[in-house]
């Protein structure tokens, strides 16, 4: 009997040890421990609402989509025995955040609801137009008061949003798309920007002209030529206003459009660029 107990026992220690040594060996600052992502927002804890989930999902992909910077989130209930860094770290690269290109500038917001932990993980060519202090100043700032409360997907869309503003600060965007208005040849052509404020000019005089002329006019007559409103002058700004404001037109409907592609349909999502170029850049904390 003790010694059917004790292979019993050396059993169970064999069985173990061995367990640990597969978990051991299966770790990898390379392989993310989290499943692949379905979105640039990821709550697998369901503290953020279905509203601000998709609100934050269509404003990081209209920001990748201008700018080349991929922002990711993700929220977990625990890290477990893992350091947050150590564990976001791996989820950073093992998604692959960022382009593969040698320009991969992104940022992962990892959260650990139950741990009270978060960390936001910058890649290498992100860390100059988001420095790890600023990173750490902004999630005190908008993160960590959110949470203390419960406001858990506020205190996150604050943050991205505050990120979001940080970089937009310091570059005009690594990778913009192309303006949709008209500009002027190298050859000395006017372009149409020119063209609709001259005409605005032209406007502006013939007004000017017909407003003196509505001086002369008798006091019966007032009424009737604009003393009532609707007159030339009236008009005028939203003449001014459409014709300015049509060379922009385009460039704004095309964002609006992503955006409300993006939240219409959850099949946009084709997943992150492939980068994961980190080196053990960000700022983190406990709430």
């Amino acid at each position: 009997m003790r010694l059917t107990s004790t292979r019993a026992i050396a059993s169970l220690f064999v069985i173990w040890a061995a367990a640990f040594a597969v978990f051991a060996q299966g770790w990898s600052q390379n392989v993310s421990p989290l499943p692949t992502p379905t979105g640039y927002v990821n709550d697998y804890v369901g503290v953020i609402d279905a509203a601000t989930k998709q609100a934050l999902e269509a404003k990081m992909k209209e920001f990748r989509d201008r700018s080349g910077v991929e922002l990711a989130v993700a929220v977990v209930k625990t890290t477990g025995d893992r350091d947050i860094f150590d564990y976001s770290l791996a989820v950073a690269r093992g998604w692959g955040i960022g382009a593969k290109t040698d320009d991969n500038p992104g940022a992962l917001l990892l959260i650990a609801v139950d741990d009270r932990k978060y960390f936001t993980h910058i890649s290498k060519d992100l860390e100059d137009e988001l420095p790890d202090g600023v990173a750490g100043s902004l999630q005190r700032q908008f993160l960590v008061p959110e949470f203390k409360k419960g406001n858990y997907g506020k205190g996150i869309a604050d943050t991205i949003d505050a990120y979001i503003s940080t970089i937009e600060a310091k570059t005009s965007g690594f990778n913009p798309p192309p303006t949709a208005a008209t500009t002027g040849d190298d050859d000395g052509t006017p372009s149409l920007s020119n063209l609709v404020c001259c005409l605005a000019i032209f406007i502006f005089i013939v007004a000017v002209i017909l407003s003196n002329r509505n001086r002369s006019k008798s006091d019966d007559d007032q009424d009737r030529w604009g003393g009532g409103g609707g007159g030339v002058m009236d008009v005028l700004p939203w003449i001014i206003l459409s014709g300015s404001g049509s060379s922009g037109s385009s460039s704004g409907s095309s964002w609006g459009s992503s955006g409300s592609d993006w939240g219409s349909s959850g099949s946009d999502w084709g997943g992150f660029s492939g980068g994961g170029d980190f080196g053990g850049g960000g700022a983190g904390g406990s709430w």
